[in-house]
């Protein structure tokens, strides 16, 4: 734990002194980050709630190159899989697999990060029952803080031990529903079966109290809970419950069209998106943001497409059109376009077509559909981005296949395909033009972080000789 996660006062207070509509000169004159205390951050709905904003602040704040925030876990997991090429950038260790042991700084990052968030959020759970106001405004306030843990918990155990489906018994992360202090000892690695069960107790919650309302698709609501939650129950196998949630996430958000696809994907409003990292020019994660790491006219990265992604485009596929390749063979993508000011550009988090094709998976698995119905979900993507397109006739194992393709081709940059080969248990195979070529088979332990080392430091529930995850080898289910 990073010094047990300790409540960042002074950015709650900036927050509620320089972003709450209505607060008073007076208030901000008298009321210095040195003095603050819980009576004035959990005063109101609206101060409660200022926690939540600086998390989301957080989630995208400048620590270093790849350490910028959530679009940087994403990308991480998109170098961990076979459609990534870092020609140059500061994500070519994470591309190498050689950064993924106890004392590195990628593993450390999303540790400390969603442990640092998880407990501002119980901080803030454990204190709301002092909150003055609308009962409506602070049950939003809790449920969007529930749905907010949920989502961390689902990012860490997901990381740091192997998929549920094979590894439901072992042991995944520790579990915090309260305040941590300096004094606390820290718990113990829960298993993974429990962890999702706190996954879905905090997302389940937050439906009955969240709202579709919000400022800005910055922010969660129940379209991005229910979008969380067919994510987790596809990862679970509960296929009928992703399939739900799924459409329920995606019914506001139409399929934008081939047109708006090549529009540059650093817009936050583009109608598709469900969820995105809001940046504008004062607030944004500087050199980390992901327009200026994948837009391939930005001389820092050099991030292209890998060979056998860029070939599996027809010539009438708007997303392929945006891939062009140099005299020199490599494929440059233009999907996500920097935006001006150079680091505003959006981040896309959760989109429908996701939705769309979570269904066409489901369904595949599920008795309660056919495969009539799946390949029903994946042609609304395909004909979206393909006018040519055909719909699929594949059945089976080979249905899945062809929908797990469309993935990869439809989520270049979005950090969704590395989870994909995980749950499928699916072994990773870059071309061999790749300029990290590597083949690791199914279920490494290569794929999973080790837990931070500064965690065992500090734990005392916790020991690095018995609790730390494998560097190597393959997980055999012990």
């Amino acid at each position: 734990m990073n010094n047990i996660y300790k409540i960042r006062y002074f950015i709650i207070l900036f927050l509620a002194l320089g972003i709450l509509a209505g607060c008073s000169e007076d208030f901000l004159e008298t009321k210095p980050s040195t003095s603050v205390s819980k009576t004035d951050v959990y005063d109101t709905p609206e101060t409660a709630r200022a926690v939540l904003v600086g998390i989301y602040r957080e989630w995208r704040q400048f620590h270093s190159m790849n350490q910028s925030g959530l679009h940087c876990l994403a990308l991480v997991a998109d170098c961990m899989g076979p459609d990534f090429w870092v020609l140059r950038s500061w994500y070519s260790s994470e591309m190498a697999y050689s950064s993924f042991t106890q004392t590195s700084g990628t593993v450390r990052y999303p540790w400390e990060m969603l442990y640092n968030s998880i407990n501002n959020i119980n901080d803030l759970l454990a204190n709301l029952g002092d909150v003055e106001g609308s009962q409506a405004e602070i049950d939003k306030v809790k449920g969007e803080a529930l749905a907010m843990r949920g989502y961390c918990y689902f990012e860490l155990v997901r990381r740091y031990q192997h998929t549920y489906g094979i590894a439901a018994n072992q042991p995944g992360i520790p579990i915090y529903t309260e305040p941590t202090t300096s004094e606390t000892l820290g718990n113990p690695r829960s298993p993974v079966s429990e962890v999702y069960s706190q996954i879905l107790s905090d997302l389940n919650q937050a439906k009955g109290l969240i709202t579709s309302d919000r400022d800005h698709k910055g922010y969660f609501n129940i379209d991005v809970v229910n979008g969380m939650l067919a994510r987790v129950y596809l990862t679970m196998e509960d296929w009928d419950n992703a399939i739900s949630h799924a459409q329920a996430a995606r019914q506001n958000y139409p399929l934008m069209s081939g047109e708006e696809w090549q529009g540059g994907f650093n817009d936050v409003n583009n109608q598709e998106w469900i969820w995105g990292q809001n940046n504008n020019a004062e607030e944004h994660p500087d050199w980390g943001s992901a327009t200026n790491t994948l837009d391939p006219d930005d001389a820092e990265y050099y991030i292209s497409t890998a060979t056998s992604l860029t070939d599996s485009y027809s010539a009438t596929d708007v997303r392929g059109q945006l891939i062009i390749t140099d005299g020199e063979g490599i494929h440059w993508n233009y999907k996500h376009a920097m935006a001006e000011p150079r680091y505003s550009g959006d981040y896309p988090l959760m989109r429908s077509a996701e939705m769309y094709l979570i269904e066409a998976e489901a369904m595949v698995r599920s008795s309660s559909y056919t495969d009539s119905d799946a390949q029903d979900a994946l042609y609304m993507v395909q004909h979206r981005a393909d006018p040519a397109a055909v719909k699929s006739i594949n059945t089976g194992q080979d249905l899945i296949d062809e929908i797990l393709l469309e993935k990869r081709k439809e989520f270049w940059g979005e950090g969704i395909i590395f989870w994909d080969m995980l749950r499928n248990e699916l072994p990773l195979e870059r071309d061999d033009d790749h300029p990290f070529k590597l083949s690791i088979p199914s279920n490494s332990w290569e794929f999973i972080f080790q837990i931070p080392e500064s965690e065992f430091l500090i734990n005392k529930n916790m020991d690095l000789v018995t609790d730390q995850n494998p560097a190597t080898g393959i997980y055999t289910g012990k």
